[in-house]
């Protein structure tokens, strides 16, 4: 039990110390994810994979950080297109509001996904340096 004592009780990913177990049991049957109102999940703005093989397509999503990157997402923001069509064009769909509601309430977007907003003027546009400067060796 983690030295927590006798009133600990092991729900979800979360070790809740003072909580009797019918606590944990009412709050598990209202369906309350682990933690609710003491720890907030962490939600991610990442890109979810469609298409073909060697033809992505993917959606900007609003996800928990611990779910798989197909997998459940809490909400859907936008379409991303990799593929130039014939006019060398990339195609990027977002909902510029709902993203602007994800930013304020915590989402930390991935490095692909900043790029992208950046891109849009929604977040401040990064510069990626790609090449490093060879560190120097010690004598």
């Amino acid at each position: 039990m983690l030295g927590l004592g006798r009133e600990a009780w092991r729900w979800g990913r979360t070790w809740i110390a003072g909580m009797g177990r019918k606590a944990a049991e009412d709050m598990s049957r209202m369906g309350m994810a682990a933690g609710a109102g003491w720890k907030r999940e962490m939600v991610r703005l990442r890109l979810q994979r469609f298409g073909a093989k060697n033809l992505p397509f993917y959606r900007v999503v609003a996800a928990d950080a611990r779910s798989p990157r197909d997998g459940k997402c809490l909400e859907y923001l936008g379409t991303y297109n990799p593929i130039a069509n014939k006019h060398g064009e990339k195609f990027v769909t977002l909902n510029y509001d709902r993203i602007k509601y994800w930013l304020v309430v915590g989402a930390q977007p991935t490095d692909r996904v900043a790029k992208l907003l950046g891109g849009a003027n929604i977040l401040p546009f990064k510069p990626e340096y790609r090449y490093k400067e060879p560190k120097e060796k010690k004598k």
